[in-house]
């Protein structure tokens, strides 16, 4: 799979470059966990003008920059480095104004939740609707590990010109399909948003 992560890196670095040439500036919104660090080491390698690209997070979890379970901390590690670093870092805070992202990577749960928009916030406009103002606003504690989080909605993420779903492992992938038509499960609303540049890497 290693020949692919460096042909989506390349397709990454492609359109990073691309949105710097025509707008002097790129965002690249990431998630954190595991599925995408293998990207990371591809795409931190790649010759992309860096200190014109903003990085962000597509969420956290609500503890101290080096704490283990923090995704700040996790790309500071695993692609901030090298060439890399000299990518602006824009850590998320409840009172921004959410980037417009050229790029986003997003993950998805056992649980099918993405970012950190959870199967118990579908009911809540702010996180899951399609109409709602693009915003990142905290939430109480969720998932695992279990910490008060911080996220894009889903209008904000919607907003990016190409999401990548990165997709990894048999488990997840059952979960993807049955979100086709399941909506009890949260990224279901991704899949029915109908982002034109939506793309599901499988691994």
């Amino acid at each position: 799979m290693s020949g692919g992560l460096d042909s989506l890196a390349a397709r990454i670095a492609a359109a990073l470059n691309r949105a710097v040439t025509e707008k002097s500036r790129a965002v690249l919104a990431v998630c954190g966990g595991s599925s995408p660090l293998a990207l990371f080491a591809s795409l931190r390698d790649q010759q992309i003008d860096w200190p014109q690209v903003s990085v962000t997070l597509v969420d956290d979890r609500l503890v101290p920059p080096d704490h283990a379970d923090s995704n700040v901390k996790l790309i500071r590690a695993h692609l901030l480095t090298g060439g890399a670093a000299a990518a602006q870092f824009i850590p998320l805070a409840a009172d921004q104004e959410p980037l417009q992202p050229d790029v986003t990577l997003l993950g998805i749960g056992p649980d099918g939740h993405f970012a950190s928009l959870f199967g118990d916030m579908i009911s809540l406009v702010q996180a899951f609707s399609t109409a709602a103002r693009p915003e990142i606003f905290e939430t109480g504690p969720k998932g695992t590990p279990l910490h008060p989080r911080i996220t894009m909605n889903l209008a904000s993420l919607l907003a990016s010109d190409w999401i990548l779903l990165l997709v990894a492992g048999a488990e997840k992938q059952t979960v993807l399909e049955a979100a086709a038509t399941d909506a009890s499960l949260p990224v279901h609303y991704l899949l029915k948003a109908g982002h034109p540049r939506l793309e599901i890497v499988r691994s």
